[in-house]
């Protein structure tokens, strides 16, 4: 996560990875843009500021990729996880 300058966070969390479909991609997605879905609760232990959020870095199986936005997952009213859309790699 970027911070002020020279200062870090990290967070190791539970997930995985999807591409999207070229019939999903559309504004702002380009080809290249991966989703990752996250537990909310790792980000919460990691005392990680959460959520993730543009120029945030995230490393997926030894590759780099930059957030470009964050939505929340809800399991009725608890936020379970986060659906990160990220470019790079």
């Amino acid at each position: 996560m970027v911070l002020p300058p020279g200062t870090y966070a990290s967070a190791i969390v539970t997930g995985f990875s999807a591409d999207y479909a070229p019939d999903d991609l559309a504004p702002p997605l380009v080809q290249g843009d991966r989703r990752l879905e996250i537990l909310h609760a790792d980000l919460v232990a990691a005392s990680f500021p959460w959520p993730p959020r543009e120029p945030d870095e995230v490393l997926d199986g030894g590759e780099s990729f930059t957030v470009n936005f964050a939505a929340p997952v809800w399991e009725g009213s608890e936020r379970i996880g986060w659906t990160l859309v990220v470019r790079g790699g």
